[in-house]
């Protein structure tokens, strides 16, 4: 059987009339009743039975057209979510993003997308996690795009584009011996205890290392955010990047004499050669245009 001889069936099981449904559908008489014959053999059934000049379904088209019709339901409401999905007017897009960004430049960036009316009936899907994570999120196409932090190890099936330059910070407490300075340097952030992220352990290892430096973990924790946090009641000194919101927070930061130059960019990323759906393309599009204005 194939999905046109379940059309068929269907329209003629609730028209009961061969004459009506041919010319519902466009077809011959004579192909549709081969089209219903030909799945009555497979089956193994007849399916209708004659009722006057009209038809009828038999017990056995009574009990397989349920089927069929909420088979084909189905299949149909599918298909409309999936084209409603990759409709370039109201699409969906599905985001994954560190959760540095969450607090401040992800509710920014939605408002600002949004605000052209155009955009307004996009359905937009969030997804906080770790760049590793979302790494592997967009490889398991739960994800249509994310914004990540420089992953860890080299992947060649991810496109990634830098899309805004972040330097690394110190954050400390207002209430901290450091927070009279504007700037300090690596040799001295060595001798506090850190709360580092773990977005930003990988890099900031191979910074101190290569100055022999030590990197005096008192807390690894998995989001800049939180650790912003916990340098506001006093817990440590952060290293963080200039893209995590610390507005709200009674703290100060600090320059890094020895990493002004240095970038902790914010990668736009993709699996290369995988479609995008128009609606996907559209969000692309407004992030590579407008992200470096954050």
């Amino acid at each position: 059987m194939n999905l046109t001889q379940l059309l068929y069936f269907r329209e003629l099981a609730q028209s009961q009339h061969y004459a009506s449904t041919a010319e519902r559908l466009g077809v011959a008489q004579s192909s549709l009743s081969r089209s219903i014959s030909a799945l009555e053999e497979e089956l193994g059934v007849f399916l209708f039975e004659k009722q006057g000049r009209n038809i009828r379904l038999t017990k056995y088209g009574e009990a397989y057209y349920r089927y069929v019709r909420e088979g084909l339901g189905t299949l149909e409401t599918g298909e409309k979510y999936v084209r409603d999905m990759a409709d370039p007017r109201c699409g969906e897009i599905n985001l994954g993003l560190i959760y540095s960004l969450g607090p401040k430049i992800m509710p920014d960036m939605i408002r600002r997308f949004t605000s052209h009316p155009e955009n307004q009936r996009f359905r937009i899907r969030l997804s906080q996690a770790s760049t590793t994570g979302l790494v592997q999120m967009l490889e398991e196409g739960q994800c249509d795009l994310i914004l990540c932090s420089p992953p860890e190890q080299p992947d060649p099936n991810l496109e990634l584009v830098e899309i805004l330059p972040r330097k690394f910070i110190v954050l400390v407490s207002s209430s901290h011996p450091l927070s009279t300075r504007d700037h300090i340097s690596l040799e001295e952030i060595s001798r506090y205890p850190l709360v580092v992220s773990t977005e930003q352990i990988t890099s900031l290892r191979r910074i101190f290392n290569s100055r022999g430096l030590p990197l005096n973990i008192l807390s690894e924790i998995q989001g800049e955010c939180a650790a912003a946090g916990l340098v506001d009641v006093n817990y440590g000194v952060a290293i963080l990047n200039t893209a995590v919101n610390y507005e709200d927070l009674d703290v100060k930061a600090l320059a890094i004499d020895e990493l002004e130059e240095y970038n902790f960019p914010l990668y736009l990323g993709q699996v290369k050669n995988r479609w995008l759906s128009p609606a996907v393309q559209t969000f692309r599009k407004f992030l590579l245009e407008e992200m470096d204005q954050w």
